[in-house]
């Protein structure tokens, strides 16, 4: 890259990048400590948000992110209720996220076999407490999914009651007051609390889209050439991430988010990070919207949600367009 080009990089001073300090952003983390995003001008701050898309979604809006991290249910379903201030720019995760479904071992739940299969393994959780990380959040909008498939919506009634508890800290904790009868949250972090005995695994459920996307503020989407190589970095890094799948990233996700290795190895036999992180498939938008609107998550269900209102195409590259 020309002097004069990551000259033009380094006028967004600071990118404030959030994310869940999960393993999902492996990738992020070892790109700011190899000082890769420097070599290409850019200064990347990590911001942890441990309360998940519904917090980032809060600190986008309120101008405390520059570039989030974030479910693509939780960002689609924001930006379609009300025009927020950042559109969606890339992909970061293209396989699907499985949520598996929490319940305490003493609970009026906890008698099922484990990790059954739905719709059988969901009955129960029809009236349910649900605690989530937030109100937004991938944690309050999957049940709504759940309740879809199971046509727990059909009749105009609430199929269960919500109890923000900030994070998986608070949320692992309703479940063992009884504070809550359940919550979702995503597989290989939830299981050392199965393999303890702290928690009961009911089931999993798997929506139909991309797990993560990345979202921008408009304020920042004013230096595009500083985002599309953020993008283009964390491409890179994602495929090395990939490539050391068999070894070398299996121990540092191992090590850093203290998992047992096999089910890291687990998690990586079904991940995939895109090959272009600025592409963002329209098709995949357009069934999200209309997986949410039956679900009741957007409230119009008649409105048009134009791709202008999601995403930003100076820096995304769309693709799959009907």
């Amino acid at each position: 890259m020309a002097a004069e080009q990551v000259q033009q990089l380094t006028q967004l001073e600071t990118i404030r990048l959030g994310c869940v300090p999960e393993h999902f952003c492996s990738p992020v983390f070892q790109a700011v400590q190899k000082g890769v995003f420097g070599q290409y001008g850019l200064k990347v701050e990590v911001v942890n948000c441990p309360g998940g898309t519904g917090e980032m979604v809060n600190m986008l809006n309120n101008d405390q992110l520059d570039v989030a991290i974030a479910l693509t249910e939780g960002l689609v379903a924001s930006l379609s209720n009300e025009d927020g201030l950042f559109r969606i720019i890339g992909t970061y995760v293209s396989s699907p996220l499985t949520w598996s479904i929490a319940t305490s071992p003493s609970g009026r739940l906890g008698q099922s076999p484990r990790e059954g299969l739905g719709p059988d393994a969901w009955e129960p959780l029809k009236n349910a407490k649900i605690g989530i990380s937030r109100l937004g959040s991938g944690s309050h909008i999957i049940p709504f999914v759940l309740a879809d498939r199971m046509g727990w919506l059909n009749n105009g009634t609430e199929p269960f009651t919500f109890t923000p508890l900030s994070n998986i800290t608070g949320l692992v904790n309703g479940v063992k007051t009884g504070a809550v009868d359940a919550f979702l949250w995503e597989r290989i972090m939830t299981k050392p609390y199965y393999d303890s005995g702290e928690l009961h695994h009911l089931s999993n459920i798997t929506p139909p889209w991309p797990a993560f996307l990345f979202a921008a503020t408009q304020k920042a989407l004013a230096h595009k050439k500083a985002l599309s190589t953020m993008l283009e970095v964390i491409t890179q890094m994602s495929v090395s991430f990939m490539d050391g799948r068999e070894g070398a990233s299996i121990l540092y996700v191992a090590e850093r988010f203290q998992l047992p290795e096999d089910d890291v190895r687990t998690w990586f036999s079904a991940v995939a990070y895109p090959q272009d992180s600025r592409e963002v498939s329209a098709k995949v938008l357009q069934e999200c919207i209309s997986v949410l609107k039956k679900a009741g998550v957007i409230s119009d269900k008649e409105a048009e949600i134009p791709f202008d209102r999601l995403v930003d195409t100076g820096v995304a590259a769309l693709v799959d367009i009907p």
